[in-house]
């Protein structure tokens, strides 16, 4: 039987995890940028009156839901109202602006999650 003994192995460990948080971090700071460019683009599309609806529209922190990392764009509490405007009521016909918002911002989007993944990995 043969014995095999690599040096430096502790080494390599330490790198790879280390290279597991530092993705983590490049991994959210792409989905906060692309989620900023889904933001604005939403507020572009947002009816206004009074302004409070714009003004609500956040991101939210970086989530992981089911084992994929998500950042959720729309209107916070003080908007609440949103979604009647949205998906429209008894009363009054949808005007879908997180949609449209959404749909024009979508390869910008993805093109921002790109090049914020090249930069942080130095590519």
């Amino acid at each position: 039987m043969a014995d095999m003994k690599v040096e430096g192995i502790e080494d390599l460990l330490v790198e790879i995890e280390r290279l597991g948080r530092e993705g983590s971090k490049i991994e959210n700071k792409a989905l906060k940028e692309a989620g900023d460019a889904v933001k604005i683009s939403i507020q572009n599309e947002t009816p206004t009156r009074s302004g409070k609806l714009k003004t609500s529209i956040t991101v939210s922190r970086v989530k992981t839901k089911g084992g994929i990392k998500q950042v959720e764009v729309g209107p916070g509490s003080d908007g609440y109202y949103g979604k009647f405007l949205e998906f429209g009521t008894v009363k009054m016909k949808a005007n879908p602006f997180m949609s449209r918002g959404y749909e024009t911002s979508k390869s910008e989007a993805e093109r921002i999650i790109e090049e914020e993944i090249r930069k942080g990995l130095g590519l």
